[in-house]
């Protein structure tokens, strides 16, 4: 491994460097963003409850409610429906899915696209649902910033890709739960076996039991 890193920085491997630092630019960039909450919306959300999850994910976008609260989970889920409607559902999605790379990139580009709609539906509904007593323009307004957040993720993940290592979309997911799973461990740790409320064995076993399905979960999410 250190040898490996030890070639990074070779002359002969400028591009190289170059990439792998526009990848750290790109991913702090996301990090930045998921603590810059939505205006209007500074402590909306109290607990997150079965919504845990999907802020780990995020980075911790969802808890802060931030410009990126909902993530590149639309696209995600963009491309999961347009995925099913290939298995001969839908003639011209299965036209597409045998087309080769020409058919891929028109099929990216749907996913984009319904991405895009799926954020404005979702950014209002959880709107809706976390900000109280607000107006209908408020939660519009709140949906088209975070429908805004979610295309500007889906556009650095491209830059990502282009200039970076690695697929860009997949490397944001990856960012997210990472910054968020030890904070996450260190508090259940701390709630199952420090705070001494049930005995230690029994909170150390509740303690591994969480980490496994935790990780099993993430491991199914991203699969």
């Amino acid at each position: 491994m250190f040898k490996n890193l030890k070639l990074i920085f070779n002359p002969k491997n400028k591009d190289l460097r170059k990439r792998i630092y526009f990848t750290l630019f790109g991913l702090m960039i996301f990090c930045i963003g998921t603590t810059i909450p939505v205006p209007g919306t500074q402590g909306a959300i109290s607990g997150l409850g079965l919504w845990e999850l999907y802020n780990a994910i995020g980075g911790g976008a969802l808890k802060n409610f931030s410009i990126f609260a909902l993530g590149v989970m639309p696209y995600i889920s963009a491309s999961i429906i347009t995925g099913l409607l290939q298995m001969d559902i839908i003639p011209y999605f299965t036209e597409l899915k045998e087309s080769g790379a020409a058919g891929r990139q028109k099929i990216n580009q749907i996913n984009r696209y319904i991405g895009i709609v799926l954020a404005f539906i979702q950014g209002f509904a959880m709107a809706f649902a976390f900000v109280q007593n607000s107006t209908a323009l408020q939660y519009i307004k709140i949906a088209t910033i975070l429908t805004a957040g979610t295309a500007f993720l889906l556009w650095l993940g491209d830059q990502i890709t282009q200039k970076g290592i690695g697929n860009g979309i997949s490397l944001i997911i990856m960012a997210g739960i990472i910054s968020t799973v030890p904070k996450m461990f260190i508090d259940t740790f701390s709630t199952f076996i420090l705070d001494g409320n049930t005995a230690l064995f029994l909170g150390i076993i509740k303690f591994i039991v969480f980490v496994l399905f935790y990780l099993a979960i993430v491991v199914g999410v991203v699969f």
